[in-house]
């Protein structure tokens, strides 16, 4: 019985070294798999940088959008810029020459409106008050001569035409404003004159533009509000334009200052001044012919 429980004993014994070395050589093992194959425990290392490098192109294809889209605001707003410093450019170049036009249209109107003033040669003056009631008729039928529509008017047959005081008024108050008053009288010389009948209260002139003395070149014109002074240039016929052949091409033998009130599209003369105006080359435009 005692040798059986000794033969027991050992076998106990033994058993558990084999165990122990069962264990080591199942961890040996596993070790020698995981060497060879990874452990199958552990994160998946490729998939985690597949993951990485996905997540990184995607930020660099979201990155490349945002700046696409950049550009092409960019573009745009460039583009739209170009296109407002055009339309800005022919604006302005619009704009000037339209103020060129102007000016010399401005210019022309001014000379018509005091053709019949430069015709007559008047004296210098401060106030309308000043001019004679002979200058003022004469300056009043010259207008209607040179810049109304005279065919309203009675005709003789010397062409003469006969004109009634009322109209001569209505234009010297066009020219010299509508305060000024006329004593009706019969004004010019031989060469030319103008009757006043004192029956019929009619005037009987003759339009022959052989007889101008001068004719207006507009020098240069200020503006301060509604007043324009005006720097006239005082031209002479030509011989040619005094045979009736040609036009006026003469140069300017004298300069005056005109001042002319412009309100509401009507003009008036409120004084006529001498001028130091002095030329430095030859002067061009603004001439009546």
């Amino acid at each position: 019985m005692a040798r059986k429980k000794k033969n027991n004993n050992n076998q106990t014994t033994s058993a558990a070294p084999n165990k122990e070395q069962a264990q080591k050589q199942s961890q040996e093992e596993s070790r020698v798999i995981d060497e060879l194959f990874g452990n199958l425990d552990e994160p998946d290392i490729e998939s985690d940088i597949a993951e990485l490098g996905g997540s990184e192109s995607d930020q660099a294809v979201s990155g490349k959008q945002p700046r696409s889209r950049f550009y092409f605001v960019f573009a745009v707003v460039v583009i739209v810029m170009a296109v407002i410093g055009v339309i800005s450019s022919v604006r302005f170049v619009a704009q000037i020459t339209s103020n060129l036009l102007d000016n010399t249209s401005l210019k022309n109107e001014f000379a018509r409106f005091i053709y019949p003033v430069v015709v007559n040669d008047i004296a210098p003056f401060e106030e309308p008050d000043e001019i004679p009631d002979s200058s003022k008729i004469s300056c009043a039928i010259w207008n209607i001569l040179l810049n109304h529509d005279t065919s309203e008017f009675a005709k003789d047959e010397g062409n003469g035409l006969t004109i009634p005081e009322y109209n001569v008024l209505a234009s010297c108050r066009e020219l010299f404003g509508s305060t000024v008053s006329l004593n009706h009288q019969t004004v010019g010389n031989a060469e030319v004159r103008f009757t006043y009948n004192e029956e019929t209260h009619t005037y009987s002139a003759n339009k022959n533009i052989r007889y101008l003395t001068y004719s207006p070149q507009i020098i240069s014109m200020t503006e301060d509000g509604d007043v324009y002074t005006v720097i006239v240039g005082y031209v002479p016929p030509t011989l040619a334009a005094v045979a009736g052949t040609g036009g006026i091409s003469a140069l300017p033998e004298k300069y005056m200052e005109y001042t002319i009130s412009r309100w509401d599209g009507n003009d008036t003369l409120m004084s006529v001044r001498f001028s130091d105006y002095t030329p430095q080359t030859e002067e061009a435009g603004g001439e009546m012919s």
